[in-house]
């Protein structure tokens, strides 16, 4: 398992098995990311790989070893004792929708470690990077409101999707923004079409 650089202020845990949205851009020099990845999972978003190698070695990934009920979880909470076990000691950010990990980052924050659970990197509040172009912007925007939707509540046909797009922004986007967005969305891996259905992978 990897050992974190505690010369970094802040490390972030990503659960890829829950959370496939990470925008890794949007981190500052102050951030080291361990991403664990499940043993079944078989593929990693093109567009992730792409960002996480600008980053350089501040990225790492951790392939858990076998299978389980919540088997990365405890590769997680493996890694975080490691942590806690040193010091100086990062700020520790689990990225999951898990709420199982709470009562163990509650118990390590009540003994002197900074450690805390986010739903997305949103919840960071992070300064989008000035080289953010337009586009850049409303595919987050788009993602981040899909995104707080449960899965059989998103739109399941290209065109009601490219609907509930053009809706986002109150219909103020020309149709070709919405279908580059959309475009946008297939190339990266977070929607694929199939028999004109979309299918979310986030």
């Amino acid at each position: 398992m990897v050992t974190p650089d505690l010369h970094r202020t802040r490390l972030l845990l990503v659960d890829f098995e829950n959370v496939q949205q990470v925008e890794l851009l949007r981190l500052d020099e102050s951030f080291r990311v361990i991403i664990f990845v499940g043993a079944d999972q078989k593929s990693v978003p093109f567009d992730l790989v792409t960002k996480a190698q600008k980053l350089g070695n501040r990225v790492e990934w951790q392939k858990i070893v076998g299978n389980g009920s919540n088997a990365l979880d405890f590769f997680i909470a493996c890694q975080l004792g490691r942590v806690f076990e040193r010091t100086p000691r990062p700020d520790c950010i689990v990225l999951s929708k898990d709420k199982g990990f709470d009562p163990l980052l509650r118990f390590l924050s009540q003994n002197g470690m900074n450690c805390r659970r986010i739903n997305s990197l949103a919840e960071l509040h992070l300064k989008t990077t000035p080289a953010a172009s337009v586009g850049e912007t409303n595919l987050r925007r788009v993602i981040e409101v899909l995104g707080k939707l449960e899965k059989r509540a998103r739109p399941r046909k290209r065109k009601t999707l490219a609907q509930a797009i053009s809706a986002m922004f109150q219909k103020k986007l020309a149709q070709p923004e919405v279908e580059h967005i959309i475009a946008q969305m297939l190339s990266s891996g977070m929607v694929s079409e199939s028999d004109n259905t979309i299918t979310y992978e986030f």
